[in-house]
């Protein structure tokens, strides 16, 4: 994807089988080597897509080399190292952007817009659901590294943090990391549930949205009718609810490249040190709430933010 935004691209890579294939695809050999500090100087910006501990270490010392840096979430381990790399990158004037990729895509605009437009009515609740049969990661368990999307993605559709956090982060094959979560988001009355696990046959990457006029729905697995519009609704009738079922509107979503975009975006907060959509303060932010989910389940409560 870089290559296609016409940059001058070095990699950093560790192993030597990934070295060939970027010397398969086109790359110089003089723009690849197997330590990133070989370049840091050569370079205006660094888009890091390491394992999570090793966010923090290398997002400040390229903050120290004067660089603008795109990484990928979480944006570091703990709220209080994300805290720094907030501070540090306001300091130096440093763009620091998250690698939130569901904020870049195009369905993403047009649900924001659809809530804030009232289409839906009145949001009552939202679900979501991040999960599929798959290999575990081992830099973190599966709140941090897949839930926190949907985290990330509420709190931009809502424009703030919840101030509620309730959640269970089940261990089941007993690694010593999550691998199964239920996270319950109070904002402000609006509650939001973030389901997350390694073990489901097919892959999600389910939203739904539920308004007092309009239920809407998004796979954004999917390719072709990503969001539908259900026109459903419960109306009381002489103390007896009835549900009326609507029409079910489809809505077309340009095909694009979320990953293109994000970069895109990046490299433009660059050239014109405009804010990031996904900032290091939404990085923060999400953060923080993983962690709140984390200590709701060990503690048995629910955790105010």
């Amino acid at each position: 994807v870089l290559r296609n935004l016409q940059v001058d691209l070095y990699i950093a890579e560790t192993s030597e089988a990934g070295r060939k294939k970027c010397l398969e695809l086109g790359i110089r050999e003089d723009h690849i080597t197997d330590d990133y500090r070989n370049f840091l100087d050569r370079v205006d910006a660094v888009d890091v897509v390491t394992p999570a501990p090793s966010h923090y270490a290398i997002c400040k010392e390229a903050f120290q080399k004067g660089k603008d840096v795109f990484m990928e979430k979480p944006v570091a381990e703990t709220s209080e190292q994300a805290e720094e790399l907030v501070a540090l990158a306001t300091k130096g004037n440093h763009i620091l952007q998250v690698g939130f990729i569901f904020r870049f895509d195009p369905a993403s605009d047009y649900i924001r817009d659809c809530m804030t437009s009232g289409e839906l009515g009145p949001v009552q609740s939202m679900t979501s659901s991040f999960s599929g049969f798959k290999r575990p990661r081992s830099d973190g368990g599966v709140t941090i590294s897949d839930s926190i999307h949907f985290i990330d993605l509420f709190n931009y559709y809502i424009g703030k943090s919840p101030r509620k956090v309730l959640a269970r982060c089940d261990d089941l094959l007993k690694r010593g990391m999550d691998d199964m979560s239920w996270i319950m988001l109070d904002y402000d009355g609006i509650p939001a549930l973030v389901e997350a696990n390694y073990f489901s046959p097919e892959k999600k990457r389910l939203l739904t949205i539920v308004g007092e006029r309009a239920t809407l729905v998004c796979d954004f697995s999917s390719s072709q009718d990503k969001i539908k519009i259900h026109k459903n609704q419960h109306l009381l009738d002489n103390d007896t609810w009835k549900t009326v079922s609507g029409e079910v509107m489809t809505r077309e979503i340009p095909p694009s490249e979320p990953l293109f975009l994000e970069l895109q975006d990046f490299l433009n907060c660059v050239a014109t040190r405009s804010a990031p959509r996904a900032d290091a303060r939404a990085g923060l932010e999400s953060l923080k709430i993983v962690e709140a989910a984390v200590k709701s389940h060990h503690e048995g409560r629910a955790i105010m933010l």
